[in-house]
């Protein structure tokens, strides 16, 4: 579902990430823990490219997903390697990246045979890229704060992004000559049937014509959910759902996040509730100072920790 290489994500000379590998399947529920500041809401984010990674590449369903430019297409890991080492040397993530892209890393692509790479490349990269726009469409993402729209109503907040979304659709066939069915009305319709059919599905229908002020903190998150399940994604991103929850609130957050992964849909949480991760995910990483430093089943994390870090952390909050 999700392939991530070797990403790097610096913000001006504060390196958060510093060369993070994973994968998630489809339909695995993956649990990212680690102290607060350790990257892990960072790397959540670089999954659907709200943050750029600085370095490194990120793939959905065999689609690439990060601006590659063709002719710097070179070996990520060894380029990597050589820009930590750049930097560690107090080179800057400019100067650095610079000095990468004259070195004789490109050189070696752009020998006798340069032209024919740089023509592979640009191949390579207009068959596999995917907008980041239209993934995001499959990747629905839930905030610790809600980020409801609070001039809309709680069903107008659900159906916003299906009914733009169907819109453009609706033109871009009008466009391509395409037989056209659908109207405005009849997409603005079936956004709010399906909104309120999610709606009841969370006991909370009766809501639909409040605005977001008016409800706890635990109804916005699970609208917050629910909000991002209207599009009908391939994969669900939590960035610490509950952390903003009052804790008698927690559970009812947690109970839905459950009943998703029951029904099979893959996610990744970013979370500090090791009582969830442990009973939920397929598999936990440790992020830790902008590594994975450690990752497994929740049992072989949580039972048998290997890293001294992750054991000290464990030793604080279970």
């Amino acid at each position: 579902m999700l392939d991530i290489k070797n990403i790097y994500k610096n913000f001006g000379d504060l390196k958060v990430l510093k060369g993070v590998s994973t994968h998630v399947e489809k339909g695995e529920v993956i649990s990212l823990i680690g102290v607060s500041g350790s990257g892990k809401s960072t790397l959540l984010r670089c999954m659907n490219l709200l943050e750029t990674p600085t370095f490194g590449e990120v793939w959905m369903e065999g689609k690439l997903l990060t601006p590659v430019d063709p002719y710097l297409h070179f070996d990520v890991i060894r380029a990597s390697k050589t820009y930590a080492r750049l930097t560690a040397e107090g080179l800057t993530d400019e100067e650095a990246i610079e000095k990468i892209k004259k070195n004789d890393l490109l050189h070696e692509k752009h020998g006798a045979e340069g032209k024919e790479y740089v023509r592979l490349m640009k191949q390579i990269y207009a068959e596999n890229h995917l907008d980041a726009n239209l993934a995001r469409q499959k990747m629905g993402m839930v905030f610790q704060q809600f980020n409801l729209f609070n001039n809309k109503t709680v069903l107008g907040n659900i159906t916003l992004a299906p009914v733009k979304i169907g819109i453009a659709r609706m033109k871009a066939a009008k466009r391509a000559g395409k037989p056209v069915t659908e109207t405005k009305e009849s997409i603005q319709a079936a956004a709010e049937k399906k909104a309120m059919e999610l709606l009841k599905r969370i006991g909370l229908e009766d809501k639909a014509g409040s605005y977001p002020s008016s409800l706890s903190g635990g109804q916005k998150q699970r609208i917050a959910i629910i909000r991002a399940l209207a599009m009908d994604p391939d994969v669900m991103l939590f960035d610490e759902p509950t952390s903003a929850l009052d804790p008698e609130m927690v559970g009812e957050v947690l109970d839905l996040i459950k009943e998703l992964a029951k029904s099979g849909m893959t996610m990744v949480v970013v979370t500090h509730e090791m009582g969830f991760a442990r009973e939920v995910s397929d598999r936990v990483l440790f992020v830790d100072e902008g590594y994975i430093k450690e990752e497994g089943s929740p049992e072989e994390i949580f039972k048998n920790p290997k890293d001294a870090h992750l054991k000290d952390f464990l030793s604080k909050v279970l």
